[in-house]
């Protein structure tokens, strides 16, 4: 079996090398004391030296990696099953020294597997844990005398070995797979969350750049102008001559052009900074009119708010996140949504309600968190987990407050608030 290397989804996993690098540490402190108190306190028959060899070999690994660490902040899937496959063949030897699945160690076969399923990609966690059994096999039947003392040798029954290496390769396949449930939702959370980030970078980049430009315009203004007065003046003196009068031209030209696009650069900024400035009610609308409403329902707008202008600086996280709420109102509704803005000199509260069949009973407390599944729920309006969950973090980033529940006659209710000192101080 191959390991992944490629998959794009687990290029970047999230495991630092220092987290690799300290769970190495860990087991070689354990594998050493272990030998040592075999060895020493307990006085047993065991290939010290020989298990003292296979530790240092994680020892001299571990320490070139530390040295190295500062290099890496992450490390990628490929480099991930290396390090944890050198760590299964670690113990594996460490277990073929000692009495193979009879040591009582052997149960941290499943440890390898576990962490694999929960950082690695789904191809390279097959590969450690078809790599687990296929070692545990070999090391069920032949390995080295379990340690004893007086060099007593410990034959177990074939029947008893068989049992051990029956039970750990349940252990490690029914563990992965447990581990690997379990992690799945939160992978694909973290996905979805980075790509939102993403997104969300790109658009503070967009957002910022017409600072920047009218930054370049102030900047710019005086050299085209002084380019401009120069070559007017050398066009005077030397206007007799054809060829470098039509080069002054060409050249004054080329600066009066500069300076238009300079001119419509600075009144595109202006009107950014504009947008800036903008009321809970215009934002609605905003939002409202960026929707695609295929389904042709009616969408109401209610207003009972100052209508006053406040300067919003995560507009952004705002705008998705409600557009999304929307966008779920329309999906879940029969005729129409209500989207009730209240605005006074201390709060900002957005309302946003719709006609349909209400949360489900057994969602309505759950709700926020990603993955929801509700029997109620019907195939055509599957999906409404994740998206609030991204939807209630961005919004909580920006300390508003979220309350969700059914309205007395029919239909969900979304009940955002902020104080206007909030918004205004993001």
């Amino acid at each position: 079996m191959l390991v992944d290397r490629t998959k794009p989804s687990h290029t970047n996993l999230r495991i630092t090398l220092e987290t690799l690098i300290n769970l190495r540490w860990t087991a070689i402190i354990g594998q050493f004391i272990a030998i040592s108190v075999i060895e020493f306190g307990l006085q047993f028959s065991l290939p010290y030296f020989h298990c003292l060899f296979a530790i240092l070999c994680s020892v001299i690994l571990n320490i070139y990696l530390e040295i190295n660490k500062s290099r890496f902040q992450t490390i990628d899937n490929f480099y991930a099953t290396i390090s944890i496959f050198f760590d299964l063949v670690q113990l594996i030897v460490l277990l073929f020294l000692t009495g193979g699945l009879s040591n009582p160690f052997s149960i941290l076969i499943l440890v390898p597997s576990t962490i694999s399923v929960t950082y690695l990609s789904k191809g390279s966690s097959q590969f450690i844990i078809t790599c687990s059994v296929i070692f545990s096999t070999v090391i069920a039947f032949y390995h080295l005398p379990l340690p004893s003392p007086f060099n007593e040798v410990i034959d177990l029954p074939k029947y008893y070995k068989v049992g051990l290496w029956f039970a750990h390769g349940i252990g490690v396949s029914f563990l992965g797979n447990y581990a690997y449930q379990l992690g799945k939702d939160n992978r694909r959370r973290s996905l979805a969350l980075s790509q939102l980030e993403k997104e969300l970078s790109k658009e503070r980049v967009m957002n910022s750049v017409g600072g920047i430009a009218a930054a370049a315009v102030h900047e710019l203004g005086t050299p085209l102008a002084t380019i401009s007065l120069v070559s007017k003046e050398l066009k005077k003196e030397l206007g007799s001559s054809e060829g470098i009068k039509e080069d002054l031209n060409l050249l004054l030209d080329q600066a009066n052009r500069c300076r238009e696009i300079l001119k419509d650069i600075a009144n595109k900024s202006e009107q950014d900074k504009f947008f800036d400035f903008i009321s809970p009610k215009e934002l609605i609308n905003e939002i409202v009119f960026s929707l695609d409403n295929k389904s042709n329902k009616t969408i109401n707008i209610l207003n009972k708010s100052l209508n006053e202008r406040i300067k919003i600086t995560q507009k952004t996280e705002i705008i998705y996140a409600l557009r999304n709420f929307i966008e779920n109102s329309l999906k879940f509704a029969d005729n129409k949504i209500d989207i009730l803005v209240n605005q006074n000199k201390k709060n900002v509260i957005v309302t946003i309600s719709d006609d349909g069949q209400g949360f489900s009973n057994d969602i309505i407390q759950k709700l926020g968190q990603p993955y929801l599944s509700s029997s109620e729920i019907n195939l055509e309006r599957k999906g409404m987990g994740l998206g609030i969950f991204i939807s209630k973090n961005l919004l909580e980033r920006t300390s508003a407050k979220l309350k969700f529940r059914n309205k007395k006659n029919s239909g969900a209710e979304i009940r955002i608030s902020w104080t206007t000192n909030q918004l205004q101080n993001l």
